[in-house]
């Protein structure tokens, strides 16, 4: 058939084991070696995820714990609880009820929940740092969850010795039952 020399076959066989072993390479090692990699990478990709998935969980159980607190506080506090009169009985306490300009109570509907947000903005004029501090320590250390979501102070009096301060507080409320 063919007649090769002795270098002529050892130029073919050296030819046809590159080509083998190229192909062999190509088509056989080097997808293996490109799969891992790819496993690798999605492999780091899917511990991201899972390391921010825990991060949710936590936070997820801190809220859900604080609301479960928040709950547990509502339910035990009385059931004829109104915000306005709360807040009169403090600042009676406190001693500031003269220095009370206004209450503005306001409610705010919350969807899709057993909830409504009861909100009261109370103005003090010319009251004493002393018994604002009292005051605004009555309301956020109280049992009934009300919290304190602004405050507004400024001087106020002939010497500014004084504080004129807008106070406005909130909490949730159950919704009436009818």
């Amino acid at each position: 058939m063919f007649d090769f020399s002795k270098r002529e076959k050892s130029v073919l066989i050296f030819g046809i084991t590159f080509i083998v072993l190229f192909f062999g390479f190509q088509l056989g090692i080097s997808p293996v070696f490109e799969k891992r990699d790819t496993l690798k990478r999605i492999l780091n990709e899917k511990q991201v995820a899972l390391e921010e998935m825990v991060k949710l969980q936590q936070q997820f159980l801190v809220v859900s714990n604080n609301f479960d607190s928040k709950t547990h506080v509502l339910t035990n506090r009385k059931k004829d609880f109104s915000l306005f009169s709360f807040l009169d009985y403090q600042a009676q306490q406190s001693g500031v009820k003269e220095n009370v300009a206004y209450m503005k109570p306001f409610t705010k509907k919350l969807e899709k929940s057993l909830y409504t947000l009861a909100t009261v903005k109370v103005k003090l004029k010319e009251v004493y740092l002393k018994d604002l501090v009292d005051f605004l320590y009555h309301i956020e250390s109280s049992k009934n969850g009300v919290t304190i979501t602004s405050l507004s102070l400024s001087k106020a009096g002939k010497e500014k010795v004084k504080l004129d301060a807008v106070i406005e507080t909130q909490t949730l409320m159950q919704k009436d039952k009818a």
